[in-house]
């Protein structure tokens, strides 16, 4: 098992680069995606890992599996689905909770590795972590509008910030400042 995984990792930016440009992504003949499609198998990295493994495993006579073989795949992504729409109804609830003109408390993590400090946001399924007020940044601000981009689950505020817990921390990568209005997505943001 331990050299079929090192095959097929190695393999994965050269021969599986080339099967997912030239087989998976953009026009081309839709039969091969189109029977992953039916496997529940959608990502092109996932396809070229099962198509490798596959390959692998007829070379060195052992059976192919392919049930056991998708099936980590579909596990994965369906937890990150479930994940992504408990976001998305937190978001909105979040949204509706609150209108124009309401103080607003916004707890974010903050990564400090690159040697600076960003406060980030968790995506699925990795989405829960305990606020550290020694380490973590906490906005205090009013909101000025609430808006959606393209359908109502994609929900935003726009904040006038009044107080950082630690100034020197930049949100998302974007150095902020108390008195700046800046546009929260509530995907996945920690609100009181």
């Amino acid at each position: 098992m331990e050299d079929e995984i090192k095959a097929i990792t190695g393999i994965h930016f050269g021969a599986g680069m080339w099967v997912r440009n030239n087989w998976v992504r953009g026009d081309r003949d839709t039969t091969f995606t189109n029977y992953f499609h039916s496997l529940g198998i959608f990502v092109p990295d996932d396809i070229s890992s099962v198509v490798f493994t596959s390959l692998h495993r007829t070379l060195n006579k052992k059976d192919i599996d392919l049930d056991k073989q998708i099936e980590p795949y579909k596990k994965y992504w369906e937890e990150i689905s479930n994940c992504e729409e408990k976001r998305k109804k937190v978001a909105v609830a979040t949204y509706n909770r609150y209108k124009i003109g309401d103080n607003i408390s916004i707890f974010m993590s903050v990564d400090i590795s690159k040697n600076y400090r960003n406060a980030v946001l968790y995506g699925c399924p990795t989405t829960e972590w305990t606020f550290d007020p020694k380490k973590d940044l906490l906005i205090k601000g009013k909101i000025v509008k609430k808006y959606f981009i393209n359908y109502t689950a994609n929900v935003f505020f726009t904040v006038k910030i009044e107080h950082l817990s630690n100034s020197k921390t930049e949100i998302l990568m974007t150095p902020v400042k108390v008195g700046d209005e800046k546009n929260f997505s509530l995907d996945g943001l920690k609100v009181e």
